[in-house]
């Protein structure tokens, strides 16, 4: 089965070819500006401790008919192809105007407005009845007279709203003409219904072996004794790797970083700078607990095997040649994720496992 593997926070891989590029330039002969893995001696930096047969538990899997039925709900629900109507709610990006400038409170993006509550002033929701995802509308309104900010009030202002996502306030209804029109190998009801368990079923196994191998990443790290610090451009590395992937998830949901952080993990600009540095230093010694395991027991990665990884996945992405692809690939990052792989494959394999 293949599984995609998470060593630090929100970590992806794209992020990580961007981030390492950048500081490629940063190699050198002081240890201190070793970049990659491949740059550096292992047993300068960790005295491996115990890593085979180490005890972790493993979330049970488990998808009910209750939890296949609400997620089919949802896709039911999401982005019906007649557009907002009344009751809907909407995800929505926004910039007010007034005399060709942004006004004060009058911008904001990932905003979620239920139509028809009142939350915005009149015709704002209004003008959107009908809008589909994607689609952007330029809406022309006035503030009330008696509106609390009086440099507003009364004024002609344009709205221009963008509808990034719609859930439809009554879900399309579930039938064997619904399932054959959404192209899969299902022509019925209750073939959706497996296809749809089986799909959350194989996610949430994914996702509870991720955590598993997460937790042998993490004791391995706590049964070792680093000798000394990671390089300093190592850690620069897994620091903008972080900051640039989170970023990236907080553009996805129409947040800056600031507003990002503060909502979903609760830290402020003054706090998670600091965290990020906590987890760029917890992935490099992770990193390096790997690359010393794959030292001592030979799963390194070779050159050949990267070649051939490469060319599947240019091939798998349409790209008209493998040179074009590794123009886009950061060789040396993608040698060191395969190789956490492997070796995370092997300490897996050699734990000892409780369902719990």
């Amino acid at each position: 089965m293949k599984r995609n593997r998470i060593w630090v926070k929100i970590v992806t891989f794209a992020a990580m070819t961007a981030a390492v590029a950048s500081l490629a330039a940063c190699k050198g002969t002081d240890d201190s500006e070793k970049v990659y893995l491949d740059e550096i001696k292992t047993k300068d930096y960790i005295k491996l401790g115990e890593y085979k047969g180490l005890e972790i538990t493993q979330t049970d899997t488990e998808v009910t008919d209750e939890m296949r039925d609400s997620y089919i709900n949802y896709l039911l629900s999401l982005n019906p192809e007649e557009g907002v109507k009344e009751g809907d709610t909407v995800n929505i990006d926004y910039a007010g105007m007034l005399d060709g400038v942004a006004f004060e409170g009058g911008t904001a993006a990932g905003a979620n407005l239920t139509i028809g509550s009142g939350q915005f002033i009149p015709g704002f929701e209004e003008a959107l009845v009908g809008a589909k995802v994607g689609e952007t509308r330029d809406i022309d309104l006035t503030f009330p007279e008696d509106y609390h900010a009086e440099d507003l009030a009364g004024k002609a202002v344009v709205f221009t709203v963008t509808v990034n996502t719609i859930m439809a306030a009554t879900p399309q209804e579930l039938t064997d003409e619904y399932v054959q029109g959404l192209g899969l190998e299902c022509s019925t009801v209750a073939e959706y219904q497996k296809y749809v368990y089986d799909m959350m079923y194989e996610e949430q196994e994914m996702a509870n072996v991720a955590k598993a191998e997460s937790s042998l990443a993490s004791a391995i790290v706590e049964k070792s004794e680093f000798i000394k610090e990671p390089p300093v451009a190592m850690l620069e590395r897994y620091e903008t790797t972080l900051t640039e992937n989170l970023t990236y998830e907080a553009a996805n949901y129409g947040m800056d970083l600031n507003n990002f952080m503060q909502l979903y993990y609760g830290m402020d600009a003054a706090t998670y700078p600091q965290e990020i540095k906590n987890q760029a230093l917890n992935s490099a010694k992770q990193y390096i607990a790997l690359k010393a395991i794959a030292d001592a027991e030979d799963l390194n990665i070779s050159d050949e095997e990267l070649q051939e990884k490469i060319e599947q996945m240019a091939s798998e992405a349409n790209y008209d040649s493998v040179e074009e692809f590794k123009e886009k690939v950061n060789a040396a990052a993608y040698k060191e994720y395969m190789m956490g792989e492997k070796v995370l494959d092997m300490l897996y394999e050699n734990a000892v496992i409780t369902q719990g």
